[in-house]
């Protein structure tokens, strides 16, 4: 038998999307899969348009120096994004504006789950703590962990 090496072909992407200044650390696709939601280190959300490539509306902005990381809710209206201050801020996503903002953290907030009900949502933090947030309430009350 003979060895022979295949060249697997190049990927040439559809779109490129352009507008962000700093890295892009996290994508969510919204319902209906035409639309998706970045963020960066530039500090900003932005939402696009798949089929067009264009972003659409302005850059959704908070008093934040770096975005780390974003999760969707359940039901498609809501973002939750982790800052580099250790902020952790819900976005409406119709209107674009901050619903709340939880300032329990001490540094980078690089993770977040929302429960599956919708009522909760988990963050990580390089301050070496994970804490549950109630969404109504904005209270962390349900649970902190911290390392040992």
């Amino acid at each position: 038998m003979s060895s022979s090496t295949s060249k697997t072909p190049a990927i040439t992407p559809r779109q490129t999307m352009r507008g962000h200044t700093g890295k892009v650390r996290h994508v969510v696709h919204l319902p209906g899969g035409r639309r998706i939601i970045t963020c960066s280190l530039d500090g900003s959300l932005r939402l696009w348009d798949l089929k067009s490539g264009t972003q659409i509306g302005e850059d959704w902005r908070d008093e934040n120096p770096g975005v780390w990381c974003m999760a969707l809710s359940p039901n498609g209206e809501i973002v939750a994004s982790g800052c580099s201050d250790g902020k952790v801020i819900l976005w409406d996503i119709e209107t674009r504006k901050v619903i709340s903002r939880w300032t329990r953290h001490t540094n980078v907030v690089e993770a977040l789950c929302w429960s599956a009900d919708g009522e909760g949502v988990a963050s990580g933090s390089w301050d070496g703590t994970a804490k549950v947030w109630d969404v109504k309430t904005g209270k962390n009350f349900i649970l902190t962990i911290k390392i040992a």
